[in-house]
């Protein structure tokens, strides 16, 4: 692989795309209740939403979009694959960002209280892998869209023929 198809910005794509995966699988909700001895916090990963399941898509996106980027050479499909990068990385930014919207609806008015007798209060709140999926959709949004303007303004071009040497023909 030549490093000149060896892009920071579609590095730092794929990376957020990775991140932002694997926060969804982290905790992006809980909800907490007390029992007699103490507190009992439970825990969900994005899978449990319909905002986590298209931000764990998109961050798989992203990632591979990133990697294709890097990996093709042809400069129409990598036009298409940066589109691709753009189109992944913001589904992952507003689905991370509508999640802080559903805690309600995701925990729900009733949720299994293991332990608790009568009726139990409860405290729903996001949990951190939520910020991590957001944060990773913010980093792969700015760096795709820097990515795709670069692109389209020929600075990707300009670069990757000035560090190809020219051959002399006998």
């Amino acid at each position: 692989m030549r490093s000149e198809r060896i892009n920071f910005l579609a590095v730092v794509t794929a990376v957020a795309g990775l991140t932002g995966f694997i926060g969804v699988y982290a905790k992006w909700f809980s909800y907490s209740y007390p029992v007699s001895g103490g507190t009992i916090t439970i825990y969900l990963d994005g899978t449990w939403d319909g905002t986590g399941a298209i931000a764990l898509a998109a961050g798989i996106g992203a990632m591979l979009f990133g990697c294709a980027y890097m990996l093709m050479s042809d400069p129409a499909i990598r036009r298409i694959v940066a589109l691709c990068m753009v189109i992944s990385s913001v589904a992952l930014l507003v689905s991370s960002a509508i999640g802080f919207t559903r805690v309600a609806e995701t925990i729900g008015p009733n949720p299994l209280l293991p332990g608790a007798e009568g009726s139990t209060e409860f405290t729903a709140t996001v949990a951190i892998g939520l910020g991590i999926s957001l944060v990773s959709g913010i980093l792969a949004t700015v760096a795709s869209v820097l990515l795709v303007g670069r692109r389209e303004a020929g600075l990707e071009e300009e670069e990757a023929e000035a560090e190809i040497p020219a051959t002399a023909s006998v």
